[in-house]
């Protein structure tokens, strides 16, 4: 049998590579999007990727740009206080585990809520902040708030935060760019030329057929990508804390503290360390986060 650090990091292993297989096949999703709306509307592959990856690039980098800010404004988050106890002690963990990761101490906020939930956000780690909710401080003991501490500081030393931001990206990009060309297709045509050919109307199908699926493919790469990085943040943060029954223990605090009436912003959901607005009962490809169950039946196999 080996040992848990060993077991620890083959978990983390696992799920980067399953990772690394997701985010290439979003980026062949991309490319050959572009590439079909071009043979759809008869134009050279060059001159549509010239003209489609800077919109897409654009898109990107907007969403890049302001999601930070954004996701703190949605939260209704402010910055920790250390003249209260349980912030001052929120203060002292992420210090700690920072330390732990070799990384920048975040900003550390909190978020007015009597349910326990937390979040990472920040474009580097320079730049991190770490979010935790009013109720995770009253409700969660020391262990277990340093677990949930753990999982979001490795989602900032994994750049998962730079990862699924480039993700919305990409699936936004797609679906703008297939918006735009639906409309051009219900305006102007397409393949003009090959109208008359009966194998150029049978490509021109199968392009319209691939325009109206690749954004919904998009959308459930990023959902899973968005899974396998919860478990790799289980997996990573448990190694940092050298402790997984702490997490182990906050998420079933979590799965018992599950509001029937979330507050707050969808926007944020999918950051929390559980998501507040979807109770994930099963492993689906529609969920932003994997069962509670079965992470914590992971933890504790490590």
């Amino acid at each position: 049998m080996e040992k848990q650090p060993l077991l620890i990091e083959d978990h983390i292993r696992k799920n980067k590579r399953e990772t690394v297989v997701i985010c290439m096949f979003m980026v062949i999703l991309l490319f050959s999007f572009i590439f079909v709306i071009g043979l759809l509307f008869g134009a050279p592959p060059i001159l549509t990727m010239m003209i489609g990856l800077p919109i897409a690039l654009f898109y990107i980098f907007i969403t890049y740009s302001f999601s930070v800010q954004s996701v703190i404004s949605a939260a209704g988050a402010r910055l920790a206080n250390p003249q209260i106890r349980e912030e001052k002690l929120l203060i002292y963990k992420v210090e700690e585990m920072a330390l732990a990761a070799g990384l920048p101490t975040p900003k550390v906020y909190v978020q007015e809520s009597h349910h326990i939930n937390a979040f990472a956000t920040g474009h580097k780690p320079d730049d991190a902040i770490i979010c935790a909710t009013s109720g995770a401080l009253q409700k969660l003991n020391t262990e277990q708030l340093e677990g949930v501490i753990g999982h979001e500081m490795s989602h900032i030393r994994n750049r998962d935060i730079l990862v699924m931001t480039v993700t919305v990206g990409v699936v936004g990009a797609i679906a703008l760019i297939a918006e735009i060309a639906l409309r051009m297709l219900f305006f102007g045509g397409a393949g003009r030329g090959n109208k008359r050919d009966s194998s150029g109307g049978i490509i021109i199908i199968i392009a319209i057929i691939f325009i109206v699926l690749a954004p919904i493919f998009s959308r459930l790469t990023y959902l899973a990508i968005s899974r396998k990085r919860e478990y790799l943040a289980d997996a990573d943060g448990a190694y940092l804390t050298r402790n997984p029954e702490g997490l182990a223990q906050a998420l079933e605090q979590i799965r018992e503290d599950f509001p029937d009436d979330p507050k707050g912003s969808k926007t944020v959901a999918p950051l929390y360390i559980s998501n507040p607005f979807k109770r994930a009962l099963r492993d689906s490809v529609w969920s932003t986060h994997p069962p509670l169950d079965e992470r914590i039946r992971r933890l504790r196999t490590m």
